[in-house]
């Protein structure tokens, strides 16, 4: 009757290890604690039908047999949970080679001292039969005892493992408690067992498989997938200053990464209270987001502050997350780049100029009064054109010579910068002639202004290599009203200086649709 009622509770092991070790393994690519808890469910199921073996035979030579054959199981077993013990407290644990070769060494020695036990009855001394309707249990040698209390230092830095990872957590990782408890009862039955010198049956593979189920749930339930991720840690190793301020801008907590952050702002913990209300000052009331802070303190650091509210349970405010980054170096960097960026459109703007500007005179070049032409014209305001012509020029190079003439040309467009009004626009249309663009001016205001100036110059000689050279120029003045086509307006300007040129030089004369005619039908 008690070898049945031994065998159900068997049966009932083997059924529960074998279907965990079925659920654990499908689920063992979502964490190594999940493989870990597959190999301490097989262990179990092999462990515990190698100890059936006993309970119906009774054939010392098969008992003997069937115990040594039950030790993979109990290698599996404890093995297993110093896997599951790695798997619990780190999420980032995996079985490496290294750990896996050691943990193979003492099974393989105990293999071996089970393989030539027949020889040296170190391991098991004998069977015998028990109080249990005859069936026959171990007594054994020293090198059991050896395997024995390897196995125990085994699951006993495991345990200790996992115990220090549930008094640092909280809450309902506190199932860690669990898997230390669902060890208990297996380990005091296999105590029970070994330490009755061969009177009792075997029952510690029941243990284990009855308490498998427990480790199986607290791996499920009590860590977000297996293993959690332990706020303690990840908070102390947060390479970003992280600190927590209560709702009166009291500092509750900081980080290493934090507290460094304030010794290099120059406060010290005993300063820490104080400084933090001086900190939290350039932020903004109620703040949430992002912030630059430039200068903290004083000290030269720039810094991005990410501010994230704290709520309780019932939703009141609770204080904040402030999550700190040094952006001094970003910042001097951009400011770096912001300079250059500065320095290479100045002289793209500077190029740019050069480009639309005469090499001799300073003043703009051809290309560039086409362009504002073509705009005032577009534009449609009122402006008047003139082009004008240094009289007898040729004469003055061919007198003094072309350095002279450059002379002249500079002085001339000195003259007319000087006089010209904001906006209005000169430039060296080609050789000794120049054009004005003069905005706001009808052609009577644009003829009587060019006429001024005709006069000043020709009324002022220019003093060249001790000599005075008297220069005076011709011009022809045309309204921009009506054109669509800066070359029209540029003709007509053309004609009224060849008209100017024509009846004297030393003129200014406006051009006329008349005098247009005139000077076309009067060219060769």
């Amino acid at each position: 009757m008690a070898t049945l009622a031994m065998a159900a509770l068997f049966a009932v092991a083997i059924l529960i290890a074998a279907s965990l070790t079925v659920i654990a393994w499908r689920r063992r690519r979502e964490g190594a604690g999940f493989a870990a808890i597959a190999a301490i469910a097989a262990g179990a199921t092999w462990w515990s039908l190698a100890t059936t073996i006993p309970l119906f035979s009774r054939d010392p030579t098969v008992v003997m047999v069937a115990i040594s054959l039950l030790y993979p199981g109990v290698y599996l077993v404890v093995g297993g949970w110093w896997a599951t013990s790695r798997a619990l407290t780190n999420r980032f644990w995996r079985l490496d080679r290294r750990s896996a070769l050691l943990l193979s060494i003492e099974p393989a020695l105990a293999t071996i001292a089970i393989i030539t036990n027949p020889w040296h009855h170190l391991f098991i001394e004998h069977v015998q039969p028990t109080a249990i309707d005859g069936a026959y249990a171990a007594t054994f040698g020293p090198l059991f005892w050896v395997h024995t209390v390897y196995c125990y230092v085994l699951v006993v830095i495991s345990a200790v493992t996992v115990f220090r990872m549930y008094i640092r957590q909280t809450g309902r990782y506190r199932g860690y408690l669990l898997a230390i408890i669902a060890l208990l009862p297996a380990s005091v039955i296999n105590l029970t067992g070994i330490l009755a010198g061969g009177r009792l049956v075997d029952l510690t593979a029941c243990g284990f498989a009855l308490s498998a189920p427990t480790m199986y749930w607290v791996a499920r339930h009590s860590t977000p997938a297996l293993a959690p991720v332990v706020h303690r840690e990840v908070f102390q190793n947060m390479t970003d200053p992280v600190l927590v301020i209560d709702p009166a801008h009291r500092l509750v907590e900081a980080n290493p990464a934090a507290a460094g952050l304030l010794a290099r702002l120059g406060i010290s913990d005993d300063d820490v209270a104080r400084n933090i209300e001086v900190l939290l000052s350039q932020l903004p009331e109620n703040a949430e987001g992002d912030y630059v802070l430039r200068n903290v303190r004083g000290v030269g650091m720039d810094l991005n502050v990410r501010v994230s509210p704290l709520l309780s349970r019932n939703g009141e405010p609770a204080g904040s997350i402030l999550v700190a980054h040094d952006i001094t170096e970003q910042t001097r960097q951009t400011e770096q780049l912001r300079m250059q960026l500065a320095t290479i459109e100045a002289l793209q703007a500077s190029l740019a100029e050069q480009a639309a500007r005469d090499y001799l005179t300073g003043l703009y070049n051809r290309r560039h009064l086409m362009t504002e032409l073509a705009s005032a014209l577009e534009g449609g305001t009122g402006f008047t054109f003139v082009l004008l012509d240094i009289d007898f020029f040729k004469k003055i190079n061919d007198e003094y010579g072309h350095n002279t003439g450059d002379d002249v040309l500079v002085n001339v467009a000195s003259r007319l910068i000087s006089t010209l009004r904001p906006g209005d626009v000169a430039a060296r249309y080609g050789g000794e002639e120049f054009a004005l663009l003069l905005h706001g001016l009808s052609a009577g205001e644009a003829t009587a202004w060019v006429d001024g100036l005709r006069h000043a110059v020709a009324s002022t000689p220019m003093r060249v290599n001790d000599a005075d050279v008297a220069v005076t120029f011709s011009a022809g003045v045309a309204a921009g009203d009506g054109y669509r086509c800066p070359v029209s307006l540029i003709d007509d300007a053309d004609q009224a200086l060849y008209v100017a040129k024509a009846n004297g030089r030393n003129r200014v004369e406006q051009a006329t649709r008349h005098l247009a005619r005139g000077v076309s039908a009067a060219r060769p």
